[in-house]
């Protein structure tokens, strides 16, 4: 299949004002493609799409949206209905770090909508459009922890998971219609997402010591949109990670990938030098 055409192109992406989804809406500019913005935070998306308008001479949409919440996904969704998109990027979400039952359950609940509920609705009200036009996509971003149990991130994980599982069953269903279906799984990357766990702790785990730059992530996710991909983990490392459950009981999987997010011990104290 061609490189996508984004120079006639309208793409709507979530989580737009930070992070991954910042970085998409600048990649997707400086291809051409027109954009609609939604996040939580007006000014810092007002702001974001006074940028791409002045760097990229692109038309730009900013629509506010908490899609933790019902009422404003369906408002979103009701926006796509009557707007052509031809790329919906399912960017928006969060994660919390620590032991499940410690956690407070109504922002656990607030994840699980944000993350898998809200992805699938919006999927609802972009797909069949693209479909009747044979022409479009989706690009949801998962993750590399969606494949194996996440203990600490109990939560996340299984949102993520689910997500992959997602995209990958709509991939299959899509095949032959031109309509492309990617799912992108990156490890940690550099954006706000640490400083939002709620846990600074978990900065200091295997997994989350080490992370990759947001630019280096969208380029390979739009390659892999490009080529009709179906699913893009970046980076030789992360990939190596997430074939692990490959090889792995899931017993065993479960605990070593509990062992690689549980926090470092604390460091001791140095002893005084003696006289």
């Amino acid at each position: 299949m061609a490189p996508f055409d984004f120079s006639r192109a309208t793409s709507l992406v979530t989580g737009a004002s930070s992070g991954l989804g910042l970085e998409f809406a600048r990649q997707l500019a400086a291809r051409g493609s027109d954009l609609v913005l939604v996040a939580r935070s007006a000014d810092r998306l007002a702001a974001v799409a006074d940028e791409m308008q002045a760097r990229f001479r692109v038309a730009v949409t900013a629509l506010p949206a908490d899609l933790s919440l019902d009422a404003e996904v369906s408002r979103v969704a009701a926006f796509m209905e009557t707007t052509e998109l031809d790329v919906l990027v399912n960017n928006a979400g969060f994660g919390t770090y620590g032991d499940f039952a410690g956690l407070d359950a109504g922002h656990e609940h607030a994840e699980m909508m944000l993350n898998a509920v809200a992805a699938v609705d919006l999927a609802h009200a972009a797909l069949p459009h693209m479909l009747a036009r044979r022409s479009g996509g989706i690009i949801t971003v998962a993750s590399s922890i969606a494949f194996q149990p996440s203990p600490r991130q109990a939560v996340y994980g299984a949102t993520k998971a689910f997500a992959l599982a997602f995209s990958e069953a709509l991939w299959a269903e899509t095949r032959g219609t031109g309509v492309r279906i990617v799912a992108l799984c990156p490890g940690p990357v550099e954006t706000g997402f640490l400083a939002s766990l709620g846990d600074q702790r978990a900065t200091s785990s295997v997994i989350y010591r080490r992370t990759t730059n947001a630019a280096n992530v969208v380029q390979a996710g739009l390659r892999g949109f490009d080529r009709d991909a179906m699913t893009v983990v970046p980076g030789l490392r992360t990939r190596f990670l997430a074939e692990g459950h490959r090889l792995l009981p899931r017993t065993m999987m479960a605990k070593l990938a509990g062992r690689m997010l549980a926090p470092a011990p604390p460091a001791r104290p140095a002893r005084a030098a003696g006289h």
